[in-house]
């Protein structure tokens, strides 16, 4: 219910800064979408070479019978336009912050070198950390951008396991992990309020 909120939050507080006389963004990963993850971005110029974003993400699905994908984050982002904002190349600093439940399913290509026993347990924690980014955003129209990003970065991920089979009395204790990760990744579209840049 909460992470419902926040959603719409960031949706009101999207239109309401529309109104406004900054240029504000609002923004979906494509690629996000993709993985059964919605998610919802607002970005506002805070200058004429950088802008402020929050992203968040939710997802709540149980894929077949035993391989989850639960989680939610936010990722707070600085970005800095090398020509002008929402234009063309740019550099960003993040956060990123949230909850997760996953496992049941072998990661390609690493398998179990992060997580070991993910194909038979799942991880449930929290996670905070930070990173940065690259990205370029193509001009579509006066109010529409495609934007490509990426970003990596560590975080902190508290965590206990628990198998899937649903044996409580063989759960971890809690553990403590930092992991390098990647922290974004994306083909977004972008609705601008102001066209003017």
């Amino acid at each position: 219910m909460n992470k419902k909120i926040l959603l719409s939050l960031l949706l009101v507080a999207g239109c309401w800064l529309g109104a406004s006389a900054q240029q504000v963004a609002v923004k979906t990963n494509l690629l996000y979408w993709a993985t059964t993850t919605p998610n919802v971005g607002v970005e506002f110029a805070l200058s004429k070479h950088s802008t402020l974003s929050m992203t968040a993400n939710y997802n709540p699905w149980t894929l077949g019978s035993d391989n989850r994908i639960q989680h939610w984050f936010l990722r707070p982002e600085y970005r800095y336009w090398v020509t002008e904002k929402y234009t063309r190349l740019y550099f960003g600093v993040h956060a990123i912050g949230g909850k997760c439940e996953v496992g049941g399913f072998r990661l390609p290509f690493i398998g179990d070198r992060i997580m070991r026993g993910l194909a038979t347990n799942y991880y449930k924690g929290s996670f905070v950390g930070g990173g940065l980014s690259i990205g370029y955003q193509f001009y579509v129209s006066p109010h529409w951008n495609l934007e490509l990003s990426a970003g990596a970065g560590l975080v902190r991920l508290n965590y206990h396991t628990e198998p899937i089979d649903g044996s409580q009395a063989s759960a971890s204790a809690r553990r403590t992990k930092v992991l390098p990760i990647p922290t974004e990744l994306g083909v977004s579209f972008v609705y601008l309020f102001n066209s003017r840049k």
